[in-house]
């Protein structure tokens, strides 16, 4: 199995590697913190984000997928500040697929550093984990995260509708689906 980079890097940003440790869970617990209410609109995990020690148990569980190459995950820094998180999920190999989830601050939103990390994770992951297809999912109301998908380049596959519930709101939720295959990236180089 390939090993996973500790950083990546873009024009604006650079990719850490989340690891499970007292530090990295503090400040993603901090940021979380603070943006309650940009996250919790579209994140059911921010409810359960009450305490340092969620954070931490959430790395710890994380870490496991990384290990058995199912899961990485990345904290996105600007100018040395951490902002948010990206990762890449449900890594299947053998089938050569992934989907990629994202958030950041408030403050750091629609400034283009989220679409930035989806290009640095989709090169990575297209040139050197050899995955064919490489899919985004967001809440169809959630159209910051859709326009990543969209900038990014992913195509438009379809709407599943009703696959979530949202407490927050109690009712039901539609999903947007949007993928990119390997040869749609190799085009967008040349």
């Amino acid at each position: 199995m390939k090993k996973f980079k500790n950083q990546l890097f873009g024009k604006r940003i650079i990719l850490k590697r989340t690891k499970p440790n007292l530090k990295t869970a503090s400040i993603m617990f901090e940021t979380i913190d603070k943006n309650r209410e940009h996250l919790g609109k579209w994140f059911p995990w921010e409810k359960f984000t009450k305490k340092i020690e969620d954070s931490i148990g959430y790395l710890f569980e994380k870490e496991k997928l990384t290990k058995v190459g199912k899961k990485i995950e990345y904290g996105i820094y600007v100018n040395g500040n951490y902002v948010g998180n990206i990762s890449v999920f449900d890594i299947n190999l053998k089938k050569k697929s992934g989907e990629i989830g994202y958030w950041i601050s408030a403050k750091f939103a629609r400034q283009g550093y989220v679409s930035e990390a989806v290009s640095v994770l989709e090169k990575e992951f297209f040139a050197n984990f050899g995955l064919n297809r490489i899919q985004i999912q967001c809440d169809e109301e959630n159209n910051a995260s859709a326009g990543v998908a969209k900038k990014c380049k992913y195509y438009f596959e379809g709407k599943l509708r009703e696959n979530s519930y949202d407490e927050h709101r109690d009712c039901f939720r539609n999903t947007l689906v949007f993928s990119k295959l390997r040869k749609e990236f190799n085009r967008k180089k040349k």
